[in-house]
């Protein structure tokens, strides 16, 4: 094997004994969960157990991440590998052995009847594939996106196996006694050494004897860890505006013996202000960077040794793919959807995991100061579900034909959960409807029924039943709130809106209804209001961004209700006014992304793209939905069906004015760039600073 770079230093040549375990556990046919740290080699076991197979197990490899998967994608390919991706906006070779997608993109590929995500992988079914390997599983446990997790494993059919990767979960067997009671066999590979032990540095010891024009206070620090040979820095900050002027500051205060060259690609690439700032060998890692700045020059510059600190912002400490030789946290606590959330112990892990390279360096170090937070804090998930539960994964069976309170049984208890969940049907199930005077189908129905002191229902005076309903709790439970949101209809039977949502794994499908059913929504308003719904708080400056026609008409169908993971007052929880007028602007052609960027407050570049992304992605999605099949009981419903398909259409039509979706391609490193550096930035420092 050819060795190019510092990269290149960092390949794994054999596998240690942990990892020939794994691989051996792979290829004998047993479901394997691998916990091992950061760097320590968790994906070269699927890559061995691929190539020894030569490939014949088709995989499916997913990755929380659209970024990620690129630079997977990438990886693969430079290698020779016959790979292909699909992440929502963008398909390539999807009938390749070994396909990297985001959970997302195939939402609906084991999943039951004829539903959107398969036309991406170009008519493949889940038979096709014999491996679905889960990247960062830790994210089961996450309360926006676990639910889809533990959607996608509850729905895998037994004869693909599992791979599951973490170095960030603290209770692995709690996972595999789950998967167990879903009858699967399970291997557990632990591995706790660090290929790179790390070690704790008070930087606020270093900073004596620096030269005078280094004021910054993180400046110093930086500039005593460099001179003491314990960069390149992996700075965390707070925020974005943090992370960028940060960024500044180094590049105008360190002192740099070395310009960093680099190509005219590159520097179109990065923009003149963040082109300045990377000659100078310092860079800002954010989500407001497009995928070309990202992906495409700073991460392989990092990656090469080329960079002697990178800032980036602490919520994206999961989707930086590069280590350096320390890291940085500036800060105890970020920003988040409008809250300010401390660091807690796992993500912490997740940073300080970023400090030390395979093969490069002998020691990773985490460099202190103050109050910032410690080594000793830094603890795996206790991995637990997230509250949301898989609706789709359920709507999706009933949309096939399972009865509801058959479902609700069966269910209960193969969630990832110590104890069988509520799903609001234990006690009502057992009796026959003709035994409910008040028609109540469900146990928190009847409880809330009994309880009601306006306007009593009038045959709970005389019913028999009566002490057992005051016995059942109030607390809402999945099919009285699908009953309270039109998903279901009286009799448990699912509704045309309750179809439409079984289409999506958020709450997209939730909105969509609603503004389909006001037959006075114009559809070709209603096509960019979608945008909205990945908007959040980037697109309305100064505006609450509850504002929007489309947020009226979900207030007015969900009446305000709430239900954790899927409506806050109710709105779905990533809504957010503006992200309409970009796109429509863009997309009529009556501004450019960088104008748009520029005029912002909040949104850069790569808030942009994404939102396009997510918006042509949400407009793929539609056209491959089937026609509703639900039968109607009066004539709304019928014009729900007929504005569907007439909004697929519309779908159809506005992605076909669009030219196809591809990975760009990104500038080259060059010889030089590639070639391992030897420190000399930190020659000033040295010298100056004595």
């Amino acid at each position: 094997m050819r060795v190019d770079g510092l990269e290149g230093l960092q390949k794994l040549m054999l596998p240690d004994r942990w990892q020939a375990e794994a691989i051996q556990a792979l290829n004998g046919g047993d479901d394997v969960i691998i916990d091992a740290p950061t760097g320590a080699g968790k994906t070269y076991v699927f890559e061995r157990s691929a190539e020894q197979t030569s490939f014949a197990r088709h995989a499916l490899y997913t990755v929380p991440t659209r970024a990620l998967a690129n630079d997977k994608f990438a990886e693969w390919r430079t290698r020779g590998w016959n790979v292909g991706i699909t992440t929502g906006d963008v398909t390539i070779a999807p009938g390749a052995p070994v396909v990297v997608a985001t959970l997302e993109a195939v939402q609906g590929f084991f999943g039951a009847g004829d539903m959107p995500g398969r036309s991406g992988l170009s008519g493949r079914n889940g038979a096709d594939f014999r491996l679905l390997v889960v990247d960062e599983y830790q994210w089961l446990a996450d309360p926006d996106r676990g639910n889809h997790y533990e959607g996608l494993l509850l729905s895998l059919p037994p004869a693909v196996q599992l791979l599951l990767l973490s170095g960030n979960v603290a209770n692995p067997e709690d996972v595999g006694a789950w998967l167990r009671r879903l009858g699967r066999t399970v291997r557990i590979i632990q591995h706790r050494e660090r290929p790179v032990p790390l070690e704790e540095v008070d930087v606020d010891d270093l900073v004596h004897g620096l030269p005078c024009g280094i004021e910054g206070f993180w400046s110093r620090r930086v500039a005593g860890a460099l001179r003491e040979g314990l960069g390149p820095v992996l700075v965390f900050a707070p925020h974005r505006q943090d992370a960028e002027r940060l960024a500044r500051q180094f590049a105008r205060e360190l002192p740099l013996a070395d310009p960093l060259v680099l190509t005219a690609g590159q520097e179109n690439a990065l923009g003149p202000a963040l082109a300045k700032l990377v000659k100078q060998r310092v860079a800002y890692h954010h989500s407001g960077l497009t995928y070309a700045q990202r992906a495409g020059v700073i991460e392989p510059l990092a990656k090469a040794g080329q960079l002697r600190t990178v800032v980036a912002t602490l919520g994206l400490s999961a989707g930086i793919n590069f280590s350096l030789r320390s890291v940085l946290i500036t800060a105890g606590s970020y920003r988040f959807n409008q809250l300010e959330h401390e660091i807690e112990p796992h993500e912490l892990l997740q940073m300080i995991g970023r400090a030390g390279r395979r093969g490069l360096d002998e020691t990773g170090y985490v460099l202190c100061s103050g109050s910032t937070p410690r080594l000793r804090r830094a603890q795996p998930l206790q991995l637990k579900r997230a509250a949301p539960l898989p609706w789709a994964f359920l709507l999706r069976q009933l949309r096939a034909g399972r009865e509801a309170a058959g479902l609700a049984r069966a269910a209960a208890g193969r969630f990832f959960a110590a104890e069988p969940l509520l799903l609001g049907i234990e006690r009502t199930g057992r009796r026959a409807p003709e035994e409910l005077p008040c028609a109540q189908l469900t146990d928190t129905g009847r409880a809330r029924l009994v309880r009601r002191r306006r306007n009593p229902h009038p045959a709970c005076a005389t019913c028999g039943l009566r002490d057992e309903c005051a016995e059942l709790s109030p607390q809402p439970t999945l099919l009285w709130q699908w009953q309270k949101l039109g998903l279901l209809d009286r009799t448990l039977q699912l509704t045309p809106r309750g179809e439409i949502a079984s289409f999506f794994l958020g709450p997209e499908g939730l909105a969509l209804a609603a503004a389909l059913e006001d037959v006075r929504y114009p559809l070709d308003e209603l096509i960019f209001d979608c945008a909205n719904l990945f908007g959040g708080d980037r697109f309305a400056d100064t505006n609450p961004r509850t504002l929007g026609r489309l947020a009226r008409v979900c207030e007015q169908t969900y009446r305000r209700f709430t239900v954790e993971g899927w409506l806050e007052y109710g709105l779905p929880p990533q809504y957010g006014f503006g992200a309409a007028e970009v796109v429509r602007a863009l997309v009529e052609q009556k501004a450019r992304r960088g104008e748009l960027a520029a005029a912002s407050e909040f949104a850069g570049r790569g808030d942009i793209d994404r939102l396009l992304t997510e918006w042509r992605s949400l407009l793929r999605l539609v056209v491959n939905t089937p026609a509703l099949a639900t039968v109607p009981a009066r004539a709304e419903p019928a014009a729900l069906a007929i504005r569907w398909d007439d909004f697929r259409a519309l779908c159809r039509a506005q992605l076909g004015t669009t030219k196809a979706e591809a990975l760009p391609d990104l500038p080259p490193l060059t010889a030089d760039q590639r070639r391992p550096v030897n420190h000399r930035f930190f020659k000033a420092i040295a010298v100056t600073g004595r």
